[in-house]
């Protein structure tokens, strides 16, 4: 099945759209609601909470089937180093632009009167980091400062070590499909160990869930789906009944906190919750490739939402955290600090998409 480019707002698939969708509100109502509730001294619920940790783990299993997708393309055709580069320069025009000039318009603020919980002085110490995209490469975040952006560093270091371990392993002269295969197992069994090694004591949010070789796996969950959809003669068969496996699955690791007795212990929690709910997201791959359109009422709101879904990803949590600061240190009213959110957070993700995200995806280089 054909893959159309993100860029192509006519053509494009409701399947991916609705799972962005559902990825990016998940985000929003774990961080923006935490802190909405905050204001008013107030707790979100647990169950809801925890939706930020959903949201993020279908953003990486959605990521890698569609980037599974585009590999599995270019090992079929035999596709040069040149085309490869090519591969890797479009996901980087597709993501940093926006990742940077958010990263530098949000300096501004920072610099006029501090509204994320840091010092001007370690923004500056720590924006090398940010810079290069190794903010948490094999450590914890090294700032609370722009935090969400921990998820983009795991992207983007994905997009290149995984085709850097399949080309060196091509190299030596081993066959495509077992290439893929034990690069595949590599970014399932190192993550793991990485998390395994780790000490028991580490909090679980900032030291784990949180550092780019812990949770590579996330990702390599959605190529393995994408594998096994193209080359499996059953799995495209069965895709509505892998769908409600997938869903059960993720629902019962999502509600299971709310059960009087625990599905398994914390340090198996800690340690494999990554890969159970990937695998129940990856169950639902195929069937999301299926989904061609959706009912008239809801698809320009879902289109739209998901469109905009990494803008808002990267603006949504510093303009929510800059509102509380207004409110807090300034007097704005709770009312307006939540009017004030949604209002920027919404002209963030519109001007972020036309003029840059738009402009940037038109300039890429054809893949082949």
């Amino acid at each position: 099945m054909t893959l159309t480019s993100f860029e192509n707002l006519q053509q494009r698939i409701a399947g991916p759209d609705l799972l962005r969708s559902v990825a990016i509100l998940d985000v929003l109502i774990c961080h923006d609601g935490s802190l909405f509730l905050d204001w008013w001294h107030r707790v979100l619920p647990f169950h809801l909470v925890i939706l930020g940790f959903y949201g993020v783990m279908l953003f990486f299993v959605l990521s890698g089937f569609l980037i599974g997708t585009i590999i599995l393309d270019l090992l079929e055709r035999g596709t040069s180093l040149k085309g490869w580069g090519i591969f890797l320069v479009r996901r980087w025009m597709r993501t940093l632009p926006a990742y940077y000039v958010w990263l530098f318009a949000l300096l501004i603020p920072l610099a006029r009167f501090g509204p994320y919980g840091v010092t001007w002085d370690e923004a500056r110490r720590v924006l090398p980091w940010f810079l290069t995209l190794t903010q948490n490469l094999g450590w914890p975040m090294v700032s609370n400062w722009y935090g969400v952006t921990w998820s983009l560093c795991v992207e983007e270091w994905f997009y290149i070590t995984f085709p850097a371990l399949l080309l060196t392993l091509l190299a030596c002269r081993i066959r495509p499909t077992r290439a893929l295969g034990l690069t595949l197992a590599a970014f399932f069994i190192v993550p793991v160990c990485w998390r395994l090694s780790l000490p028991t004591d580490l909090n679980w949010e900032e030291a784990i869930s949180k550092i780019v070789p812990c949770r590579l796996d996330s990702i390599a969950w959605g190529v393995a789906a994408a594998c096994l959809n193209r080359y499996s003669k059953s799995i495209p068969r069965l895709y509505r009944p892998l769908a409600i496996l997938g869903t059960v699955i993720v629902l019962t690791t999502w509600l299971g906190d709310l059960l009087p007795i625990p599905l398994w212990p914390p340090r198996f929690s800690a340690i494999i919750s990554f890969d159970t709910v990937g695998f129940g997201y990856a169950l639902c791959m195929p069937a999301m490739m299926r989904l061609r359109t959706l009912p008239p009422v809801i698809d320009p709101a879902v289109r739209s939402l998901s469109t905009h879904s990494y803008g808002l990803y990267l603006c949504h949590l510093p303009l929510v955290m800059m509102a509380g600061d207004l409110h807090i240190r300034y007097g704005l009213s709770r009312r307006n600090a939540v009017l004030l959110t949604i209002l920027t957070t919404i002209a963030g993700a519109i001007l972020s998409w036309r003029l840059v995200e738009r402009p940037c995806l038109k300039l890429r280089p054809r893949q082949g």
